[in-house]
């Protein structure tokens, strides 16, 4: 009797690193500067349905369906992946929250968005038609996606604006694609480190001296309403219940901090003689992964 093939199973450590905005955004340029610091899988919703214009000929009334069957190959890829323990970046516009769902349930340790909003609309206009002149008539890579603003703009208002949807407890981080002195790659070497090793989750009830993840440098992942913060010393100050923590946040200076607002870190645990226990960065160069990630207003009080 034959036996059954094993199923592999998923190993801790793997990340999703979904990608998030319209087209011409610039995601695809920064997805791969990713992958490739990553030296993970890139997978590319377009890559799919670029191969689907011979059925899109024979029935053009197909366009829905063929591009819902893009989504779903894709989904079914990333699982792979995943099964395998490999981190993946997962390149598509992920404009409804569905989309977002079907990584959420996969079972990788960490789902990070990367959302990608062009702040010069003027540039994000002049990439995108450059790109679209460029199309082959007829066919090519991209012939499916908007080749001029007018045609972005349809698509937009077709969204009807699910696209601005909560994002819950997935961590996330906007990117100004159109911005100078945002250089993709430089980002992707940054954040390398920590998204191949994304941290523990871990509640602060569970940061106890009898825990096993209350050890010096051990790198977690906790979330915590911000009670203070001491712009002298940038040290914030979280809570969750009863319990508090400390957290250096030298390198976030840029951050508004907000108290009264959820937000979710990842650094290494450092336990100082006095006993006093902070959350604190790598000594390392900070990469934006190392610390802050979702800045939640869900809990904000006004």
């Amino acid at each position: 009797m034959a036996e059954e093939e094993a199923k592999p199973s998923p190993l801790a450590g793997a990340v999703i690193v979904a990608m998030k905005g319209h087209p011409g955004s610039g995601k695809s340029t920064v997805a791969r500067a990713i992958a490739a610091a990553l030296r993970c899988p890139l997978l590319d919703k377009d890559d799919i349905r670029d191969c689907t214009l011979h059925l899109e000929r024979v029935d053009g009334r197909a366009v829905g369906m063929l591009n819902e069957l893009s989504y779903a190959v894709l989904w079914r890829v990333a699982e792979r992946q995943v099964e395998l323990g490999l981190s993946i970046v997962v390149d598509s516009p992920l404009s409804h929250r569905a989309h977002l769902d079907a990584l959420t349930c996969l079972p990788a340790a960490l789902v990070v968005v990367v959302e990608c909003r062009p702040g010069d609309e003027e540039e994000w206009r002049r990439r995108l038609e450059e790109r679209g002149a460029a199309v082959a008539e007829g066919g090519g890579n991209g012939w499916h996606k908007p080749k001029t603003w007018a045609e972005l703009e349809r698509l937009r208002d077709g969204y009807q604006g699910c696209t601005d949807y909560e994002f819950g407890d997935v961590p996330r981080i906007v990117v100004d694609t159109t911005d100078p002195t945002v250089d993709s790659e430089a980002i992707a070497i940054r954040m390398a480190p920590s998204v191949l090793q994304p941290g523990v989750p871990v509640t602060l009830q569970e940061l106890e001296p009898s825990s096993e993840m209350f050890r010096q440098g051990a790198s977690l992942r906790v979330t915590g309403i911000l009670q203070s913060y001491d712009l002298n010393s940038a040290i914030a100050v979280i809570q969750d219940g009863g319990t508090s923590l400390k957290v250096d946040t030298q390198h976030l200076r840029d951050i508004s901090f907000r108290t009264n607002s959820t937000y979710q870190f990842i650094g290494e645990l450092l336990i100082k003689p006095d006993n006093d226990v902070y959350h604190s960065p790598p000594q390392k160069p900070i990469s934006l992964f190392d610390l802050t990630l979702e800045v939640a207003d869900r809990d904000r009080v006004s």
